[in-house]
């Protein structure tokens, strides 16, 4: 696990984007693909504009990336809290990919079974296996230490089999689609970005506290398979140790 702190979102963001274009560069010459997860919420917004624009843009051969997300609110793709609609805003309408290689979670499909399904029939195609193997997940962590939308106390947190279900969160909009532990930590690389001294408390029970991944849910990828990378901005690491 590595842990970075830099002085505000616009310089972690910069890092970020220096980061996933380098694992998207890593990846293609490896294995001719570069397969990522995205994430929601407003941390990552400037990042995704940066990967939108230059320098960032060109540096990644789109045309070999495959995009999906490891949650998604229960609401219109064209709703403002979609995460795809935000991803959409302000990177997949600058970048050169084909459409087929957007793989938006159908989270405002009736049947939240059905839907996830679905998107777990999806992710076995584009991968070829049963249980994919992303080369980037990108997460972010909330307050009280839930990460995608596995939030704390839930049933989701144990689940072993599905890759993909739906949720009731205790936050709006309630009804979402997740990702569960199983793909989350089969992953090669994870990406945590975390802002704001709200979630300090929380990030340093994840980072610094006992193992207590009900309570933190941030505290299941330390079952990953792969790196995981956290990048904070000093608010959020005010609270952590001298091993930041």
């Amino acid at each position: 696990m590595y842990i970075a702190v830099y002085p505000d979102t616009d310089i972690l963001s910069c890092e970020a984007a220096q980061y996933i274009t380098r694992i998207a560069q890593e990846s293609i010459t490896a294995h001719g693909n570069f397969m990522i997860a995205l994430s929601g919420g407003s941390t990552p917004k400037k990042l995704y504009s940066l990967l939108g624009d230059e320098p960032y843009r060109s540096q990644i051969n789109w045309s070999l990336v495959d995009i999906f997300w490891s949650d998604e609110r229960c609401v219109p793709a064209d709703n403002e809290e979609s995460n795809y609609h935000m991803a959409q805003q302000v990177l997949l309408s600058k970048i050169p990919i084909p459409s087929e290689q957007i793989h938006r979670m159908p989270a405002d499909h009736d049947d939240g079974d059905a839907a996830s399904l679905a998107y777990t029939l999806d992710m076995q195609r584009a991968f070829g296996t049963d249980v994919p193997s992303f080369d980037l997940i990108q997460l972010g962590m909330g307050p009280e230490g839930h990460t995608a939308s596995l939030f704390p106390h839930q049933a989701a947190l144990h689940e072993q089999q599905r890759l993909v279900m739906p949720v009731i969160v205790p936050k709006p909009p309630p009804a979402r689609l997740t990702f569960t532990p199983r793909i989350l930590n089969a992953a090669r690389h994870v990406l945590f970005l975390v802002t704001g001294r709200e979630k300090a408390d929380a990030l340093q029970a994840v980072l610094e506290g006992s193992y207590q991944p009900d309570t933190y849910p941030a505290q299941l990828l330390k079952s990953a398979n792969g790196e995981v990378t956290w990048m904070l901005d000093e608010a959020a690491a005010s609270k952590l140790g001298e091993r930041k």
